[in-house]
């Protein structure tokens, strides 16, 4: 990161300063989604259970697929379009109607890896119209014949049931999508999930015996999960930035390198808080070469300058 200026911040408070309460609206929680709710309701469960006036979840699963679900809580929202979609990652189960060796198999996930045609299931909320989306990789994990496990990465927007589907036409033998679980989505796996008990155990943890800990553990703050370089900002600038004005370059305190004109980029504190989403209208060459001028688009409002009182 490049520095500008060097200032003390006292807007604002640390990550460590925080106690839950001050982190729970500008988190986000990955929740382990179970068979059954839709990702709406998982949505409204962690809402209520919570107690924040608005969540959000980013890539839905249909009520049947189980797995990761990034769940954004109070004004993180404002960020969903920040999170990584481009790529997410399935294991499945397909159901064949006649059984198949692993070399047949391999043979048709060759065909399927790469760029493919695909139009989705009628059961899709989307409209059916033929799209190009890209398998980055089809994996064998097992086979019993007719049923079939495998692993893909794909890009977002991939149906697996239409894949199963076509698939089994191209072996000749017609299959079908079994099971679904999703491993990866918006750079969050496996292993950042939590069961909707075990959240329900830490919410009661927190309010019943006082012990923050367990909630904390499962909140991630919302600057820690958008992947967008940063542009560190002075105490003076959140105001203005926060009720309409746009960026100078005086209000800079450092920035990323490489930054282009037209990027976003997120606006953060000198205490590392996110501030603002914006779209860069200098790099971050002009502006080291420049002493004034408007720098950056404010285009989102996520933490407003009355957040805290003056120090």
């Amino acid at each position: 990161m490049i520095k500008l200026h060097e200032e003390e911040s006292v807007w604002g408070k640390r990550l460590a300063e925080k106690t839950v309460a001050d982190i729970l609206p500008y988190s986000i929680v990955v929740i382990d989604k179970p068979c059954g709710p839709s990702s709406h309701e998982v949505s409204a469960y962690v809402k209520r259970m919570l107690g924040v006036p608005k969540a959000g979840h980013s890539g839905t699963l249909d009520p049947e697929v189980s797995g990761v679900l990034p769940v954004l809580l109070g004004e993180a929202t404002k960020a969903a379009g920040h999170l990584l979609k481009d790529r997410k990652t399935y294991v499945a189960l397909m159901k064949l109607r006649e059984a198949q060796t692993d070399a047949q198999l391999e043979k048709v996930f060759a065909r399927f890896r790469g760029k493919i045609y695909q139009t989705p299931p009628k059961k899709s909320a989307v409209k059916r119209a033929l799209r190009v989306r890209e398998i980055h990789t089809l994996k064998l994990l097992e086979n019993d014949g007719h049923f079939v496990l495998f692993e893909s990465d794909v890009e977002a927007g991939t149906y697996i049931r239409k894949l199963c589907y076509d698939m089994g036409e191209v072996l000749l033998c017609g299959g079908l999508m079994a099971e679904l679980r999703r491993t990866v989505a918006a750079g969050f796996g496996e292993k950042t999930t939590h069961t909707m008990q075990d959240l329900s155990d830490a919410i009661w943890l927190w309010k019943e015996k006082g012990d923050e800990k367990p909630l904390r553990a499962m909140l991630i703050p919302v600057e820690n999960a958008i992947q967008l370089k940063k542009v560190v900002v002075s105490d003076g600038a959140i105001q203005p930035i926060t009720t309409g004005a746009n960026l100078a370059i005086p209000g800079i305190l450092a920035l990323d390198e490489k930054i282009k004109a037209d990027d976003a980029v997120q606006i953060v504190s000198g205490k590392g808080e996110l501030v603002c989403l914006a779209k860069a209208l200098l790099s971050t060459e002009d502006i080291q070469s420049r002493e004034k001028g408007i720098a950056f688009d404010i285009e989102r409002v996520i933490r407003r300058h009355t957040a805290y009182a003056p120090a």
